[in-house]
């Protein structure tokens, strides 16, 4: 069974780019995905896309017309979410894996808990023998996302089970990111990565 580290906190740390920055040299062996933010013209969010991790690694990109992927996307009526961008193409990111060496998930906790056989995926990639390695979503962020965008409050428990299910494992690590704590936590993302690849 592979071991899986996530980081979790408030928006804005940086964790994203953290994780982009140490897992670089791991670019050509990591599978899985991230969530890009979509902005328009005014530098508003537009939407979220769920990006490959063999993309090019920008966590922030221009809304355009014929962007595929899209899984929450702002419309008059407030942000609309496609759950089946989760069902098809997020499982099919998490399957396959041919010679990944390391699976990202990017973040997990939002809009896709509500997706059953995303999830299953997510949670057979946490119990198969790659490693794993992502960002969680804080119980603060979820919490500011219902008042934001009024998703279903019932997801809760599926967050906090999620973190759970990372945290039974005792090999898993799931860190608290805070910007002062960057160097510790830098170093602690790359003893895992080099241990574990």
């Amino acid at each position: 069974m592979g071991k899986s580290l996530f980081l979790t906190g408030d928006s804005g740390e940086g964790k994203t780019t953290l994780l982009f920055q140490c897992m670089k040299p791991f670019r050509a062996v990591t599978g899985g995905f991230y969530s890009q933010r979509l902005i328009d013209e005014n530098g508003d969010t537009a939407g979220f896309r769920l990006a490959s991790a063999k993309e090019e690694w920008e966590p922030i990109a221009c809304y355009q017309e014929g962007l595929t992927n899209i899984f929450l996307r702002r419309m008059k009526e407030g942000m609309v979410s496609v759950p089946e961008v989760f069902q098809n193409e997020g499982r099919k990111l998490l399957s396959v894996h041919g010679d990944n060496k390391l699976i990202l998930m990017d973040e997990i906790g939002g809009v896709e808990l509500l997706i059953p056989e995303f999830m299953e995926a997510v949670h057979d990639c946490m119990k198969g023998p790659k490693p794993c390695i992502g960002v969680i979503k804080s119980r603060k962020n979820f919490a500011m996302m219902l008042s934001r965008h009024g998703c279903n409050s019932s997801a809760s428990h599926l967050r906090d089970e999620l973190e759970e299910a990372v945290l039974m494992n005792q090999d898993n690590q799931l860190l608290t990111f805070w910007r002062k704590d960057e160097d510790a936590v830098r170093e602690k993302i790359l003893k895992y990565l080099s241990e574990g690849i």
